[in-house]
């Protein structure tokens, strides 16, 4: 006789971040074809939409059908796969403006350190889940002592995103874990070292890096009047993106110019369906439209933290919290630049941006929030 073997279903999962994922995709799909409808090819357009659909099937598949709690045996494989593809992309990938970032696949272009931030996520929270004890008791040479390989993990990885020149997936990331190493509980002394590591690292990224990330610091200071003494720009095209960016803004008032008559996307800012989308949200849709997308970014990050904080797993809860924080400081990171309250970065905004990799990456990570969120029965 057959043995019926039992199966769990689920009854219940947090619909709210569900539906306000599909709002942003949605609203990511408006604006695109709003961009892409006054160029000679709606290529982008259809292919953002195919993104859009691998995302949202993405999402669901994870939540279905994944264990997250079994599958926690892959953390170290998928953190190895990471590293490895950004080898291969260092090797093999196309440089485009000075950046090597992508595998060409055909059809698209695979970003791995976006794979490589997401896998962080993952290898942290079980670590730090299974040395919790360490961790509360740990003082900074303990924490060396105990933390080492998590520690060699991601300083390998960084310095790999590094060598790719991509500075803004390396600030979102090392937030994420830093905020992440809070959360989970470590010292505040440890914190603040890891903290201080970074700054000094950031300024030498900067000062001894490629220079137009000199040249994007300078631009920021001069337009916030941290430099009240203008000087002459060093960089055309990096104060150009700067101020575009802010004529869009202001010239979309409360309610914007309306849908269609915006000025910024008609090749006046460049990156407009990538780094500065938000920019022609913020001028089409006015101050309005611009806070209900940052609001739905908002909403999406405090439910899943409210997810994590109701977890009795501790891996399931690090994890929340960590997807959560490296899809929202995504998006603080790029309005932030949209607004110049950041200098320019060069990063997508979550769900709405053009970029397979990004959509589809950040999809599977609501898929997982969401699979945790998940109330299941047993048949």
């Amino acid at each position: 006789m057959k043995r019926n073997k039992a199966q769990n279903y689920i009854i219940s999962y947090d619909k709210v971040i569900f539906f306000t994922y599909l709002t942003l995709c949605l609203i990511g799909i408006l604006v695109m074809l709003d961009i892409t409808s006054m160029q000679s090819s709606m290529n982008f357009f259809y292919r953002h939409v195919v993104f859009v659909a691998l995302g949202v099937l993405t999402a669901i598949l994870v939540l279905h059908y994944l264990n997250i709690e079994k599958l926690r045996v892959l953390n170290y494989p998928f953190v190895g796969f990471a590293i490895l593809l950004l080898v291969i992309v260092l090797i093999q990938g196309n440089t485009v403006k000075g950046a090597t970032r992508q595998l060409d696949l055909g059809f698209i272009g695979l970003q791995p350190s976006f794979i490589a931030r997401m896998a962080l996520v993952f290898f942290f929270a079980g670590y730090l889940d299974k040395k919790h004890n360490q961790l509360l008791e740990s003082k900074p040479l303990d924490f060396l002592k105990h933390f080492y390989p998590m520690l060699t993990v991601a300083v390998a990885t960084f310095t790999l995103i590094i060598l790719e020149r991509h500075l803004s997936t390396l600030v979102i990331g090392g937030l994420t874990l830093l905020t992440l190493l809070t959360y989970a509980g470590a010292k505040k002394r440890i914190v603040g070292i890891l903290v201080l590591a970074a700054m000094l690292l950031g300024v030498v990224v900067i000062t001894m890096g490629a220079e137009y990330r000199g040249n994007r610091i300078r631009t920021y200071m001069i337009y916030t009047q941290f430099l009240r003494n203008r000087p002459e720009p060093t960089n055309a095209a990096e104060e150009y993106q700067v101020k575009e960016s802010l004529t869009a803004l202001t010239s979309g008032g409360i309610f914007g110019t309306g849908i269609g008559r915006g000025r910024a996307k008609h090749y006046y800012l460049p990156e407009a369906r990538t780094d500065y989308v938000y920019t022609i949200i913020g001028e089409e849709f006015g101050f309005i439209g611009a806070m209900i997308v940052f609001g739905l970014h908002c909403l999406l990050f405090f439910r899943a933290f409210r997810i994590a904080n109701t977890q009795e797993s501790r891996y399931l809860k690090f994890l929340c919290a960590g997807l959560a924080m490296n899809i929202f400081y995504n998006a603080l990171v790029n309005t932030g630049v949209a607004m110049s309250i950041l200098p320019a970065t060069g990063n997508t905004l979550p769900f709405i941006s053009y970029g397979g990799t990004a959509l589809i990456i950040d999809s599977a990570s609501v898929g997982v929030i969401l699979n945790i969120s998940a109330k299941r029965r047993q048949v």
